[in-house]
């Protein structure tokens, strides 16, 4: 799993729902077999997004983050840690 980290100054609910709708429209919504858009973390005050990729590689995170034209500033490698798995999800081999 990957983060990508994006200063967005002025980012409303409305630019959110857009990257949804191409995330989907381009075949990244879930289910898809190569990269997938899990959403985001909107943090308003801070002017900061954190949009969440599950896929192969990070240069095709890259990639597909660019297809949706959001403004990453970096990747970020992830895991996922719930109080109900044993094990993080997402750290790559």
């Amino acid at each position: 799993m990957y983060a990508a980290k994006c200063y967005w100054p002025g980012v409303t609910h409305a630019d959110l729902q857009h990257v949804a709708d191409r995330a989907a429209s381009t075949g990244l919504a879930p289910g898809s077999d190569t990269v997938t858009y899990l959403g985001c973390l909107l943090f308003a005050a801070d002017d900061l997004v954190l949009c969440l990729f599950r896929g192969p590689s990070r240069a095709a995170v890259i990639a597909a983050s660019d297809r949706l034209g959001i403004p990453r500033e970096r990747l970020m490698d992830l895991a996922w840690l719930s109080p109900h798995q044993r094990g993080p999800q997402g750290l790559q081999q």
